[in-house]
């Protein structure tokens, strides 16, 4: 099986092909979105040297005259300020909301220490209020930061459109290059990088990285599609360095997409338009065609984060989803925006369950020795979904649905090759 390694985007498809939006995301969901996500935190930091402990749990940056601080890794979930005693919490909330364009509404909320950066920044503070600032945030990323998604796939432009409200923080899942663009062309519209402001997609080193923009210098980021990156909030000019904590390679685990040594040689920034698309001219065939797509969406949706994807979707399915993007092809060339949109998203699902099956079945160099026995195991599940799935695509051939089962056994049989091949033969 091939090993791919992109870094990338995301976008929310509507599954009543009615019209594609910008969805907006109501701040007092974040609660839920974070319940929802049952996203693990990173493990505690490891005890440093007392000399290093507060230092390493966190960095401060000043934003609108505000010192704001961000944890390490590990280190809690919550963006920090310092409330001196007597001070009142208007003044402070006046400068975050201008320098974040955040809510009317937000406010600091005082925290009793917990975390490890909240504790040391309260043991250098006596006597001050400690106090969150995710209100500020625009609530996918306050329900993101710090977390480990725990599955592979999810990467930068995830991160980016999920903060831009394109996306649920709940809905995770990779989006390649080609998807990441035709999105930017879609809802957002180029600015010179010169005057973000916040909001702002900015697209670093042609396509090798992107970032959401805070505010106030700050991005907020997932550094790859690699589970042990952590959705993160740093200064934009730090967006590829290392930070404490942060998980470096193993022998085992192949190079890390960032280090220290990359700089940021070109900034690309989008803005959003607020632009809206119904579904517009369609086929018969290819509104069946977007039908299997969201049906292969939601399913991925669901199982990537359950570890479940090699398991209930098989190892067909990416064998199948790469016999489509090659067949379907014509809708890359598409009038309809909306089309285009959706085979770019057909190209992230491949690669999905490409970093899906990678990381759950063949993650371990003993796993790596076995590949092909492993992959057999999981080659064609026979349920609801495989059924559901090859059913639509006999119907999109023009063929018999009374030829399921026959098909399916005709793919089970042929292990490790096309797919498609016995749909369009409907077995034979």
């Amino acid at each position: 099986m091939r090993k791919i390694i992109f870094l990338s985007l995301t976008l929310a498809l509507y599954a009543n092909l009615s019209a594609f939006e910008l969805s907006g995301i109501n701040a007092a969901q974040v609660a839920q979105f974070s319940a929802d996500l049952r996203l693990p935190a990173p493990a505690p930091a490891p005890y440093l040297a007392e000399t290093r402990a507060a230092a390493a749990s966190f960095a401060a940056y000043v934003v609108n005259g505000v010192n704001v601080v961000v944890p390490s890794i590990g280190c809690g979930q919550d963006l920090l300020a310092v409330l001196p005693a007597g001070e009142k919490p208007e003044a402070m909330a006046a400068k975050l909301r201008a320098a974040f364009n955040s809510s009317s509404a937000a406010r600091p909320v005082v925290l009793q220490p917990k975390a490890k950066a909240e504790l040391d920044l309260a043991a250098q503070n006596p006597g001050a209020a400690i106090v969150s600032l995710n209100q500020f945030l625009p609530p996918a990323a306050a329900a993101l930061f710090n977390r480990e998604p725990n599955f592979a796939g999810p990467n930068c432009f995830n991160a980016a459109f999920t903060a831009a409200g394109l996306m649920q923080p709940y809905k995770l899942r990779h989006v390649g290059n080609p998807e990441a663009d035709q999105l930017l062309s879609m809802y957002f519209k180029s600015v010179p990088s010169t005057n973000l402001q916040p909001g702002d997609v900015l697209v670093l080193n042609d396509g090798d990285h992107a970032v959401f923009y805070l505010g106030g210098g700050l991005i907020f980021h997932k550094k790859s599609y690699l589970k042990q990156h952590i959705y993160r909030i740093a200064q934009l000019e730090k967006a590829y360095e290392a930070e404490p904590f942060e998980w470096k390679p193993g022998i085992f685990d192949g190079g890390s997409p960032f280090n220290d040594a990359e700089t940021i040689h070109k900034k690309e920034a989008w803005r959003p338009t607020g632009a809206q698309y119904q579904f517009g001219q369609a086929s018969a065939d290819e509104t069946a065609k977007v039908n299997a797509i969201i049906l292969m969406t939601e399913n991925a949706e669901k199982q990537a984060p359950n570890w479940a994807l090699a398991r209930e979707m098989g190892y067909f399915s990416e064998r199948l989803l790469e016999n489509l993007v090659d067949d379907w092809s014509a809708m890359a060339k598409s009038p309809n925006p909306v089309l285009r949109a959706y085979y770019h998203k057909l190209e992230s699902l491949r690669d999905q369950a490409n970093q899906s099956i990678e990381v759950e079945l063949l993650s371990s160099p003993n796993a790596q020795s076995n590949a092909n026995e492993i992959l057999k195991r999981v080659w064609l599940p026979r349920n609801d979904y495989s059924r559901g799935l090859v059913a639509q695509l006999l119907k999109i051939y023009g063929l018999d649905a009374s030829a399921l089962e026959k098909t399916l056994d005709a793919i089970e049989k042929d292990y490790d090759n096309s797919p498609l091949k016995h749909i369009k033969t409907a077995g034979r």
